[in-house]
Parts: structure tokens; C-alpha cells; sequence
């Protein structure tokens, strides 16, 4: 699904919903701003700079991470080790390669405290990350990309198919991260999450976001109805 004139805005300091019914654009928005899918047209702009082509390394070092809706056939790798998938996105960067020789203990220490700090139920950094249940995968994609402070953060469908217990404990992150004064962007399917945790709304359809609401004014059949394709203001 191609985006059609999407004009978004996130604050610092907010979290932004964006719903949809699947398959309207959430997971090329959600790579567009993450910076895995390129964009044909128009600007992204983060913190006030403009940024010049996109890529997820480019999208990174401007404080942008992204969660992906596909834990792991986009996310994490399922056939090796936690320690591999927990450090993908930082290969080559220190504190984890110097003169481009890979720091194992370094990688393997840093894993070892996320998983301490998420609660990760994993064995260890050398656990096959595709032995971890869906809320563990979850939550050692989140503490990758919360490790280092993002300014931005995207996330895609990040609580969908959890248990009760590890949905609560991702959106306890969204909203620490929110009080910390970053910007986040959940995309979700889930509206009565997005009523919970978000300060607005934004509907997509067909690759175009038909509406912009704060929370406080949001209508439940208001939202449906654009769901649907019914015309906005935004």
C-alpha cells in the first residue's frame, strides 16, 4: 500500500496513535520513519533537521528507533544467539566493535543487563532467540532499541498477541518513555489501547491519514466511520 500525502506531526513529551484497519499503510508508515523503506517524495524531519535520504542507520543516528510489527522475520534472529539479535542494529558501533573487530564480552554483558532490566525469561545472552515466547521477544526488541535513549520512537502493533502481563509491561515502556519527554508513535489495530495510552489519534486509509484528533475529543463511532473510508479534516 503506497502513502499518499501523509503530513504527520509527534511531539516531544506525547504519544501519537495511528489506527487503522490492517493492511492501509501502517507497516510502510511505520518503515518509512524507522528508515527501512525509502521514501519518493517529501520530507522527514526530526529535531528540526531535515533529513537527506533515509535509511535505518541514517534514521538511528538522529535518534529514531523502530519497533517492527514482524518480531522475527524483521526484528530479531530467530536461529542465533540473543546476543546476535540484540546487538544487530549496532554492529560495527561502539561499545560493541572497535577498528571493526566485533567486542564479544562487551556484547554479551550488554544483553546479560537487558535482560536483567526487562526481565527478560531467557537462559542467557547465548540463548536461540527463537526459543523466547512472544512477550520476551517483545521485550528484548523494545530494550534494543530504548538502550540508547531514542529521541523517536516507532513502534508497530507492539503489544499484539501478547499475554495480559506483557502487554502491560510495553505499555508501562511507551508511557516511561512519553514522561521522559520523547516522542512515540504507536501504530496499532487496538483501539481501546490507543485510548489508554495515547494523547491523539491519527486514521489511516488507503495510504492516507484522514484525521487528527486529540484523545479528549476522540469519537468511538466517529473513528470507525474513517476506518471505513469516510472523509476527514485533517
Amino acid at each position: 500500500m503506497a502513502l499518499k500525502d501523509v503530513s504527520l506531526c509527534v511531539r516531544g513529551g506525547e504519544i501519537l496513535g495511528i489506527v487503522g484497519v490492517s493492511g492501509n499503510g501502517q507497516r510502510e508508515l511505520a518503515e518509512v520513519i524507522g528508515g527501512t523503506l525509502e521514501v519518493s517524495s517529501g520530507r522527514i524531519e526530526v529535531a528540526g533537521q531535515t533529513v537527506a535520504g533515509t535509511g535505518a542507520r541514517t534514521m538511528q543516528r538522529l535518534g529514531v528507533a523502530h519497533v517492527p510489527e514482524d518480531r522475527l522475520g524483521a526484528g530479531l534472529l530467530s536461529t542465533l544467539p540473543l546476543t546476535d539479535s540484540m546487538i544487530l542494529t549496532r554492529v560495527g558501533e561502539a561499545p560493541f566493535s572497535r577498528l571493526g573487530i566485533l567486542k564479544h564480552d562487551a556484547a554479551r554483558r550488554f544483553v546479560a543487563a537487558q535482560i536483567e532490566k526487562f526481565g527478560i525469561r531467557a537462559p542467557g545472552p547465548e540463548a536461540r532467540t527463537g526459543t523466547l515466547s512472544g512477550g520476551n521477544l517483545q521485550k528484548a526488541l523494545l530494550a534494543r532499541e530504548l538502550a540508547f535513549e531514542p529521541l523517536v520512537l516507532v513502534a508497530a502493533q507492539p503489544t499484539q498477541g501478547l499475554d495480559v502481563a506483557a502487554k502491560e509491561f510495553v505499555q508501562r515502556q511507551l508511557l516511561e518513555l512519553r514522561a521522559r519527554g520523547r516522542a512515540v508513535v504507536v501504530i496499532s489495530e487496538d483501539l481501546e489501547e490507543l485510548f489508554e495510552i495515547a494523547d491523539r489519534i491519527a486514521v489511516i486509509f488507503e495510504g492516507r491519514i484522514l484525521d487528527v484528533m486529540p484523545v479528549a475529543e476522540a469519537d468511538v463511532a466517529r473513528i470507525g466511520l474513517l476506518m471505513a473510508g469516510a472523509e476527514g479534516t485533517a
